[in-house]
């Protein structure tokens, strides 16, 4: 039945199911690892766990997670009291139940309501606790058609997205520290906000100001003319003593809004001071906020494990598997978004980089493979590492695939360094693989795995070494909301650069740029790479010209790829700043190289540049420009004066 339509119970149920089946994962990868002897105490715990997943589905009305457990809480009894051993294909039916009670959270998430077939892992858990229903085959075609079905929407990409849409729930579980902690902060805003309201009562005699100033416009009017008076000689008698009044009349009320304002020095100094702890507890709050979507990498990391045992399972390669940095925290969103690429990247490691048994021997290798994750902070960013001990990555043989492939054209193949050949991994429709498997030759790999990563406005490196094996090094900002920035100035507009994406920060200096080809090139650290303007980019003015560019520019910023670096043209570097990311505008939406907005303090707005997609604009347009340029003939010089 369920409780579809109440969002509150919903949630409630989805934080504690998750919890269970989180436990129930990770103690039985434990155990299916320990060869059978599987020691009573984590039997006990798997155990627990089912049976209180068994309770939890029972109470909200989830009646096919509650069948589910209550069989799989049956045949973990039988293993606890010792009268089933636990055999490979034991623990696969073990699996094949928690990835059902999976699928079936996944729909509660989605649509409050469970819908997947439960009935062939119920028969396999039945069958290993002997306790099979009668009537012997009488099911078996429903069973077959069900089964059809799962494989149909295990191999069909779209009920994949639907399942991963399902699995983004968008609840996350806070721990009581950080929610004290708000608690805390919100207790100190309270009295910032007190203590703003007091210093502005304090500050109300300054609205006298303009009575002040009136009254000492109108004392000067009435000096000038006692001053006109005295000059002329001619003292009106009857005039004088009005004209004296006046003055003192208007010197008295100068006089009391004086008294009422010369106290609000004190109070100044006084707002200075709240206004800095309010500035402190807001930033406070803004980071004990940002720590509320934050989790550890781990909840990523376990899914991993098993996907790393099922790979070399089904390829039947021997692997050892390991993980570290789970403790890293990063955004629940781009951890949600991160799980896809990197199965892909396990996986392709392994059936790609892991070489058999037999040819690990051939070449000296160990017998098992060797794929480490792990993940640690590097500043503000977070970086995860995938690494294997595996063949590495043939350039050669990269090379002959994308021209083979129609990719490249021969002579565009045979110009490109060994680490750009690697890097053709990531364009669209590649692959390596003979043949397409369960595991890959789908051609629909990398290119989006780079597309998801840039989406998450992270990055990719490379490191690969034939016969050594390759690391694929992702580096994310921790937070999608906030974008700790480079601001940098090109004329009198403001742009922003992600900080994770700034490479290098070099001085244009006499020695530094070079023309090759008619084309500007900045030398940073021996290595030549093209200069890039903003202004000829997007055409800020009609008719300008490179060399304009280049004198007004005193810095340039290093950013892309290792190996395929372009250096952007500044004139002036303002700062870093921490900028909230608005959408682009519906006149910006389309302009190629521009990954958002920013609305800063002054209440200006600053463009924030996508480094990849501006690279790949600016040098297209720089290449069309200097073609034209080309073509044309170059004037010759002027002959020398005799």
């Amino acid at each position: 039945m369920g409780v579809n339509g109440n969002e509150d119970l919903i949630a409630d149920y989805l934080g504690e199911a998750h919890d269970y089946l989180e436990q129930l994962n990770t103690i039985l990868m434990e155990l299916a690892d320990a060869d059978g002897e599987w020691p009573e105490d984590r039997v006990n715990e798997l155990f627990r766990s089912a049976h209180s997943l068994k309770g939890l589905s029972a109470c909200f009305g989830f009646a096919t997670t509650n069948t589910v457990t209550h069989h799989l809480e049956s045949l973990l009894s039988k293993v606890r009291e010792g009268r089933i051993d636990p055999s490979t294909e034991v623990v696969r039916t073990m699996f094949d139940a928690i990835d059902l009670l999976t699928n079936l959270t996944a729909e509660v998430a989605a649509g409050g309501q469970e819908g997947a077939a439960s009935e062939l892992v119920v028969d396999e858990l039945m069958r290993h606790c002997n306790t099979a229903p009668e009537g012997g085959d009488a099911g078996a075609p429903a069973l077959r058609r069900q089964a059809k079905a799962a494989d149909k929407a295990k191999a069909d990409p779209a009920e994949k997205s639907k399942m991963a849409m399902a699995e983004a729930n968008e609840t996350v579980r806070v721990r009581m520290e950080r929610l004290d902690r708000m608690v805390n902060l919100t207790g100190e805003l309270v009295v910032a906000r007190s203590r703003f309201q007091l210093v502005t009562q304090l500050l109300r005699p300054l609205q006298r100001l303009d009575e002040m100033g009136l009254a000492w416009r109108e004392a000067l009017a009435s000096l000038e003319d006692l001053q006109t008076m005295t000059q002329a000689k001619s003292i009106d008698t009857a005039r004088l003593p009005v004209l004296v009044d006046r003055m003192t009349e208007q010197l008295q009320r100068f006089q009391a809004s004086w008294q009422d304002v010369q106290g609000t020095g004190r109070v100044l100094r006084d707002l200075d001071d709240v206004a800095y702890d309010l500035d402190s507890v807001v930033g406070g709050i803004h980071e004990a906020v940002l720590q509320l979507r934050m989790v550890p990498l781990d909840s990523v990391f376990r899914r991993l494990q098993r996907v790393a045992r099922d790979t070399a399972e089904a390829l039947a390669k021997p692997l050892d598997f390991e993980v570290t940095g789970g403790d890293t925290q990063i955004d629940k969103r781009v951890a949600d978004e991160l799980v896809n690429p990197l199965v892909h990247m396990l996986r392709n490691s392994i059936d790609h980089g892991i070489e058999t048994a037999d040819m690990r021997r051939q070449h000296g290798k160990p017998e098992r493979g060797q794929v480490r994750v792990r993940s640690y902070q590097r500043g503000s960013s977070v970086v995860i590492e995938i690494e294997d001990d595996g063949a590495g990555i043939d350039p050669e043989r990269m090379v002959a695939k994308v021209v083979e492939m129609g990719l490249k054209t021969p002579e565009e193949a045979a110009a490109m360094s060994a680490r750009e050949a690697q890097r053709q991994i990531f364009a669209p429709g590649f692959s390596t693989a003979a043949e397409v498997t369960e595991v890959s030759g789908r051609g629909m790999g990398m290119d989006i795995v780079l597309a998801t990563i840039k989406s998450l406005r992270g990055s990719i490196e490379l490191d690969s070494e034939v016969g050594r094996g390759t690391t694929f090094r992702i580096q994310l900002p921790p937070s999608m909301s906030i974008l700790a920035s480079l601001l940098i100035e090109v004329g009198d507009t403001m742009f922003a650069l992600p900080l994770t994406e700034v490479r290098e920060i070099v001085e244009l200096n006499e020695g530094r740029v070079q023309t090759v080809e008619r084309r500007p090139m900045v030398v940073v650290r021996e290595q030549p790479m093209p200069l890039v303007q903003l202004p000829e980019t997007y055409r800020f003015a009609d008719g300008v010209l490179s060399q304009e560019c280049e004198a007004a520019s005193q810095h340039a910023i290093v950013f892309g790829h290792q190996g395929n670096e372009v250096a952007l043209g500044v004139d002036r570097l303002v700062g870093k700043e921490d900028l909230v990311i608005k959408p682009l505008c519906a006149e910006l939406t389309g302009v190629p190289g521009l990954a958002g907005m920013a609305i800063r303090g002054d209440g200006k707005v600053t463009l924030i540049l996508d480094p990849s997609g501006f690279a790949d604009f600016a040098m297209s347009r720089q290449r069309l420009a200097y073609a034209q340029r080309n073509a044309q003939p170059e004037p010759e010089p002027e002959p020398a004066p005799a």
